[in-house]
């Protein structure tokens, strides 16, 4: 591996400033301590950060990130909004930076008993309360799945009954290492609320990472949203607390942490998804239905183009009129020329399930001319394995710079990553689906697009409930 430049990361402050001049690892020279340090698992860098100064102010700087993901050292974070399973114990290995404390289900469960032993004495026959009757069947919370080391990790969130996780929309910033949850439902009154939170998983001490964001300015829930350069998040569609189907949108400005709206649809789009392109500033919203046709999924999209300020439809993009575009489309880059501006390289990989005309496989459509065509094909495992389901979620692991270099400026092919989750195989589960969830990481080859192979993601059973939402972070 080339040489890493320990001066393209900066420091802010005067005692970062004075660290600099020490040596990173006593006895070595710089750069064979970041490329030490750059190899440290990132489940222990929050330990690395109390070594020193110089230490945490490097290892809370996104440019340390870059650095790592420019050795194929960064590793690959899956985060998963789902319901909960509270009555496993947690076998997992939670000792990572992202991961502030395991549950304490054994605390749990002698609170549960005490509280059933009080209600026995008090009331035989209780009756509840309106509120209590409105209390969800499942508690969403956030997951991680740390797709490089194969384990699975559940974040404990301060005030986590403030932070309404059901149905909440998880999307990350790459280039800072954040992560967003945007709206959600009350676990109350099941309304969808505006509220906006971050998670930073690289500055900051671990019980400091939460904060609450600018709120949207709609209320809104099953709605389109997508990252569009570094910073730049697009939100459109969805339905209000009357299930009417919406046609506003919005930007959010994560950098100066304001919202502006944006011009209204031409159509309702609710269950929508929203798709965006790297190199691309343009937000599409694919499919959804309208208030008077629920269930029916539109087969066009729109696209806003921030240069102009206006949407434009494309006709044909869906042509699944029962089925939702939601969880089960992802957006990828192709080889591109450089030398050519103007042709599209974009692609995009939507899984197509048996109730969809296929025995199920994950298409590829790639964009040129402002038309779609399908360029391959890939059939998915047995559906005894989790993937039988309608219900399918997929997610893009090909990485901001992963693989784009070697560290000595040359070129390097990398893998292309696809994770899919389904619910509907065979054995118990709990939370969404039918069945148990099943869990697979597809890798292909990009100088042999025939060449795929499926690896099985063991999936412990407190974390069986189907994902509504998913984003991914390499770090």
């Amino acid at each position: 591996m080339g040489g890493i430049d320990r001066n393209s990361i900066d420091y802010d402050d005067e005692e970062g400033g004075r660290e600099q001049e020490q040596q990173l690892i006593p006895g070595l020279p710089d750069e064979i301590g970041m490329e030490c340090l750059v190899r440290v698992p990132y489940g222990s860098h929050s330990r690395m950060k109390s070594v020193c100064r110089g230490w945490r102010t490097l290892f809370s700087h996104p440019s340390f990130y870059e650095q790592r993901r420019k050795a194929h050292t960064a590793e690959h974070l899956v985060c998963l909004v789902q319901p909960l399973q509270f009555h496993a114990h947690l076998d997992v290995d939670v000792d990572v930076d992202v991961v502030l404390k395991e549950r304490d289900d054994k605390k749990q469960q002698q609170q549960q008993q005490q509280q059933q032993q009080q209600q026995q004495q008090d009331c035989r026959y209780h009756h509840p309360s309106e509120s209590e009757s409105l209390l969800p069947l499942y508690q969403y919370g956030l997951s991680i799945f740390n797709a490089t080391h194969q384990t699975w990790h559940q974040v404990m969130m301060p005030g986590v009954d403030s932070i309404p996780m059901m149905f909440s929309h998880c999307v990350a910033l790459p280039s800072s290492g954040k992560l967003l949850l945007l709206g959600g439902w009350d676990p109350t009154t099941l309304h969808p609320v505006p509220h906006v939170y971050v998670l930073d998983f690289i500055a900051g001490e671990s019980r400091r990472r939460w904060r609450r964001a600018a709120p949207m300015s709609v209320e809104r829930s099953f709605f389109a949203c997508a990252v569009v350069g570094r910073s730049t998040l697009y939100v459109a569609g969805g339905h209000d607390s009357q299930k009417n189907a919406l046609r506003s949108a919005e930007v959010y400005d994560a950098e100066a942490d304001q919202w502006k709206t944006l011009p209204a649809m031409s159509e309702e789009r609710d269950e929508s998804q929203g798709l965006s392109w790297e190199g691309d500033s343009r937000f599409w919203v694919v499919s959804g239905y309208s208030t008077e046709n629920q269930g029916r999924f539109r087969s066009d999209a729109e696209c806003y183009d921030p240069e102009t300020g206006c949407w434009s439809k494309v006709e044909g993009l869906w042509p699944f009129p029962s089925s939702s575009p939601r969880g089960g489309c992802v957006t990828g880059q192709s080889n591109r020329n450089r030398h050519r501006r103007h042709h599209h390289h974009h692609r995009w990989w939507q899984f197509a399930g048996e109730e969809q005309g296929g025995i199920g496989e994950i298409r590829e459509y790639e964009r040129e001319a402002d038309r779609w065509r399908v360029v391959s094909s890939i059939p998915l495992p047995h559906p005894e394995f989790g993937l039988g389901g309608s219900s399918k979620c997929v997610i893009n692991l090909d990485g901001d710079g992963d693989g784009d270099g070697d560290g000595d400026g040359k070129k390097k092919s990398r893998r292309r990553m696809l994770m899919v989750m389904g619910s509907g195989g065979e054995g118990e589960g709990e939370g969404e689906g039918e069945g148990k969830v099943g869990a697979f990481i597809l890798e292909r080859n990009p100088n042999d697009e025939g060449k795929s192979k499926w690896n099985h993601v063991h999936v412990p059973p407190q974390f069986n409930g189907f994902p509504y939402s998913a984003a991914h972070l390499l770090l």
